[in-house]
């Protein structure tokens, strides 16, 4: 029992050793928001990948080398593990505002089957949520707040999808000889545009003629989450965009579909034999000559989602040196208690001590230690990182700087996603590494006799 008592007692009554606690759970709180916030990243980017991407893309070697031919559909939503196939075609363009200019990429897709491979239709946003998304909603003061939702109970809370899409395809009715586009939120945010104004786009046709200063009224606005996509890519109607770019009855792909990803490599075997030496391959490509390539949504991010692993890894390393590091007050502040209790624990011997027992009596220490920063810092880490959106918009609005730029790192929230099993061996890494920083010191004392101990000055 007194153990107990004089480890508490050790633990309460000495500065160091709260100052070790401190320390400590500040260590173990980054150990939980920053690889939090890197799985968030992690989950977040293959969420929105895969939203903005199908699972399947076959293209040729070639731009616009591939067939838009409704055989190929066909065929290919003729294999079991195939839910739907759809083109498109893309193309770089320099986009022009006034004085201006900066580049963009153009996709042209037929809307109802784009839906069907990818997440098109939820993407699209309302009048209300572009109102708000436009004047910085979230970083505005409560009273601003009250303003902009005002005016936003007068517009549209979904958005009219049906509208956009009759728009996309058959023009707006006010200009139906001008075609028509739908652009992303940071877009329209960039260059202060709305639905309803032009856009100026030059791109250059297969022949590598340029076609300058085509006009095309933005009928819709989209928010895929991710900030380079929704500032950069204009998508049309395809049949706008073959004509655009005079490429009539060629794409620059296949967006496939599957009902069970983990199938994809069987999939994707039985249409390069179909393409190679079956009923696509006359009309597959434009020359048989042409190669072709086949990938799933993470071949064509491969170097991506790697470079989000390791960065992910190396961060969850960083973050356990840091525990490392601030362990070490763990073990100065036992040390420092070794040299001032000496007498203390040479009568404490005296009077029937064993030497486990002052041994346990340390460890017990550092263990107590490690467990109370141990419990604060996941309760300070997990607060943090609960409300980290709202600490950057208070920075941001205060000081200008956002510690998560959406531009830098391509997302409008800062994403956390926390791990149980991260956090228990969290738990058991920083009790054993706590235990153990107090072995040496608890040693040290329980090897001391007792004579000289009670003697020492």
């Amino acid at each position: 029992m007194y153990k107990l008592f004089l480890t508490w007692r050790y633990l309460t009554r000495r500065l160091l050793s709260l100052v070790a606690v401190f320390i400590l759970m500040l260590a173990v709180a980054v150990l939980v928001v920053a690889p939090s916030i890197m799985s968030g990243f992690q989950s977040e980017f293959h969420k929105r990948l895969r939203g903005n991407l199908s699972d399947l893309v076959y293209y040729g070697s070639i731009p616009y080398s591939v067939a838009d031919d409704e055989r190929i559909k066909t065929t290919i939503e003729s294999y079991p593990n195939v839910v739907a196939a759809a083109p498109y075609l893309e193309n770089p363009a320099i986009d022009k505002h006034l004085k201006k200019v900066d580049y963009v990429f153009l996709r042209g897709i037929v809307p109802e089957q784009e839906e069907r491979v990818t997440e098109l239709r939820s993407k699209f946003i309302s009048e209300a949520e572009k109102y708000r998304l436009l004047n910085d909603y979230r970083l505005q003061k409560p009273e601003r707040k009250a303003e902009i939702d005002e005016i936003c109970e007068l517009m549209e809370d979904t958005p009219n999808i049906e509208r956009i899409y009759r728009e996309l395809m058959g023009g707006h009715p006010d200009e139906p000889e001008v075609s028509t586009c739908v652009v992303g939120i940071y877009y329209l945010k960039r260059w202060k545009l709305d639905i309803g104004d032009h856009a100026r786009l030059t791109t250059a046709s297969d022949e590598g003629e340029v076609e300058q200063d085509r006009e095309f009224r933005i009928v819709g606005v989209y928010r895929s989450g991710q900030h380079e996509f929704d500032r950069r890519v204009i998508v049309m109607s395809l049949a706008s965009m073959q004509e655009f770019v005079k490429v009539p009855g060629r794409v620059t792909g296949w967006s496939v579909k599957l009902k069970d990803f983990n199938k994809a490599e069987q999939t994707k075997q039985r249409m390069i034999e179909e393409i190679r030496y079956g009923s696509l391959r006359k009309i597959a490509l434009r020359d048989e000559a042409t190669g072709f390539f086949i990938q799933t949504w993470e071949e064509r991010n491969e170097n991506l989602l790697k470079a989000v692993a390791m960065e992910r890894l190396l961060i969850k390393m960083m973050t356990v040196l840091i525990v490392l590091a601030a362990s070490a007050s763990i073990f100065l502040v036992l040390f420092m208690t070794v040299h001032s209790k000496v007498r203390e624990l040479g009568i404490l011997r005296a009077i029937g001590a064993s030497k486990l027992g002052v041994l346990s009596l340390f460890v017990g220490q550092g263990f107590l230690i490690a467990f109370v920063a141990m419990s604060l810092g996941l309760l300070l880490g997990w607060g943090f990182a609960t409300n980290i959106n709202e600490f950057a918009a208070f920075q941001f609005q205060f000081t200008g700087w956002h510690p998560f730029p959406p531009e830098v790192y391509h997302l409008d929230r800062i994403p956390v996603q926390f791990s149980l099993k991260d956090n228990l061996w969290n738990f058991v890494i920083t009790l054993s590494i706590g235990s153990g920083a107090a072995i040496i010191p608890g040693g040290m004392a329980a090897l001391k006799p007792p004579l000289k101990a009670i003697r020492y000055d």
